[in-house]
């Protein structure tokens, strides 16, 4: 007898929001996405990168809860060089600290100048400037139809905003992200280099152009996992 559908519910994250879901991103971020730069930092540094995403205009933050335990997130930019840069501009010192403790180390300063090239390349490549930053879902609730619920709201989210299609880029080492986005309707368009690892970039359609191909989009922001 096949299991019954997985419930959760798929909500925006916002500044206001309690410490700990915070917490829980960070720390879903760290474990499912260490192939990215950014979880080298620590739960402390992602904490405060969430929560000055969730702050900011040009982003989203969905979470998907079960009661009041985040199990899964995705996180979006309508521009990725221009959200960077805001960043920077606003959590330097953070970063700072951080990237001298890095490199104290002894780690290669090759992740930087690769995503320093990956960001730059934005303003001189067809690519869409709007991407998802970064999905993960807790191992227990995996295969469950979380991912595709946020991913889907994601798109959602997009389309509100009038874009018509963004990017993802999955690193070599994540092979359930490079079966599950084509899934989703994105396309392959790109190699490019993250540190020592290859990665491809897709390019997604947005919930307009999927419901010309599905007709599943959930309507709105909050919605449920299938």
């Amino acid at each position: 007898m096949p299991a019954p559908p997985y419930s959760c519910t798929i909500v925006p994250l916002g500044p206001a929001a309690p410490a700990h879901h915070f917490q829980r991103v960070a720390q879903l971020h760290e474990t499912e996405l260490q192939a990215g730069f950014l979880a080298k930092f620590g739960v402390a540094f992602l904490a405060d990168f969430y929560r000055y995403v969730a702050r900011d205009s040009g982003c989203i933050l969905l979470v998907a809860l079960e009661g009041d335990k985040v199990i899964g997130f995705v996180s979006g930019t309508d521009d990725i060089g221009k959200f960077y840069h805001r960043f920077i501009l606003r959590r330097g010192l953070k970063l700072a600290v951080r990237l001298v403790s890095y490199l104290l180390s002894g780690r290669s300063l090759s992740p930087l100048v690769s995503i320093r090239r990956y960001l730059t390349s934005r303003n001189t490549t067809h690519l869409p400037v709007s991407e998802l930053t970064s999905l993960a879902v807790d191992p227990a609730t995996q295969r469950k139809g979380v991912g595709k619920a946020l991913f889907a709201a994601l798109q959602e989210h997009f389309r509100s905003h009038g874009i018509e299609a963004f990017q993802v880029t999955a690193a070599k080492t994540q092979l359930a992200a490079l079966h599950f986005y084509p899934a989703r309707g994105a396309k392959l368009v790109a190699k490019t280099q993250l540190g020592s690892l290859e990665s491809s970039v897709f390019v997604c359609p947005t919930a307009r152009a999927m419901r010309q191909i599905a007709g599943d989009v959930p309507p709105g922001l909050r919605g449920s996992c299938p």
